[in-house]
């Protein structure tokens, strides 16, 4: 696979003022040269991840009526915001946040931006996450999620959260490498050690099950497992690792049947 595929690069900086009402308009909304939005970072790394897949069942069903409409597969992008997230906390690759001088006194063409400074990892744990994942614009920042740095507050409030794209970059080859991904599976070599338990024939087992309706993501893992056992599956895994596979297989098919919703507890009264 290449490397995270480039896209057009937007205009250099826009921070213009829309109206007074509206905070969102009064934000920074493109990234520097140099820097992605994370937003951005999270399309490149679920493409990498699902590249060259074919397309989930409910894609596929708007794309007949809909040829021309470009729409992605929101619990891949999910996944991948998640996995980004978990990278950044641990800070490769560090998130910087970038805000626009909207100072009334300064020409729009001459506004520039604010150097970049990067965001701590404690405060990036701190953020609202939006679907799991870290957003463009800071959700609802207060003091206390700066952690009592003022500076850093008021860039947060209207301030870009971007990455570094050479730094996106190496950290996206590295993981590249360890040939984990979905779009990796056939290329992937068989590794020294103890033989996974999550391969293709059970993977296809699970799928046979629901399309025969003898199992869906209504009824408990434990009944999954307990039905692949019954119908003579050798080596069944455990009951962490069959959700850990109708997981991926739903990223990767989107059938409906698989989708897990999880219950909600009553609360006692």
């Amino acid at each position: 696979m290449l490397d995270p595929p480039n896209r057009a690069a937007p205009p250099r900086f826009v921070c213009g003022r829309v109206g007074n009402n509206s905070f969102r308009n009064n934000n920074l909304q493109h990234a520097p040269n140099g820097y992605l939005r994370l937003s951005d970072a999270v399309d490149r790394l679920a493409a990498g991840m699902w590249g060259g897949l074919p397309r989930p069942d409910p894609v596929q069903t708007v794309k007949q009526t809909a040829k021309r409409v470009s729409i992605g597969f929101g619990p891949r992008r999910e996944h991948a915001a998640r996995c980004f997230r978990a990278a950044a906390l641990n800070g490769e690759p560090a998130v910087y946040v970038v805000a626009g001088s909207n100072n009334r006194g300064i020409r729009r063409r001459r506004r520039a931006t604010i150097e970049p400074g990067v965001v701590p990892t404690s405060v990036l744990r701190r953020l609202i996450t939006s679907r799991g994942g870290l957003p463009d614009h800071a959700v609802r920042p207060t003091i206390r999620t700066a952690e009592g740095d003022e500076k850093l507050f008021a860039v947060l409030i209207r301030g870009l959260l971007v990455v570094r794209e050479n730094d996106f970059g190496g950290w996206y080859r590295s993981e590249r490498r360890k040939g984990k991904w979905a779009s990796q599976r056939s290329k992937s070599k068989i590794r020294d050690g103890r033989p996974t338990k999550r391969t293709e024939a059970l993977r296809n087992a699970i799928l046979a099950l629901v399309h025969d309706g003898a199992w869906s993501g209504k009824a408990s893992f434990t009944k999954l497992r307990r039905v692949l056992v019954t119908s003579g599956h050798s080596d069944v895994p455990s009951v962490d690792t069959l959700e850990r596979v109708v997981r991926d297989l739903h990223r990767e098919t989107g059938e409906p049947e698989l989708l897990r919703i999880p219950r909600v507890r009553s609360k006692r009264t």
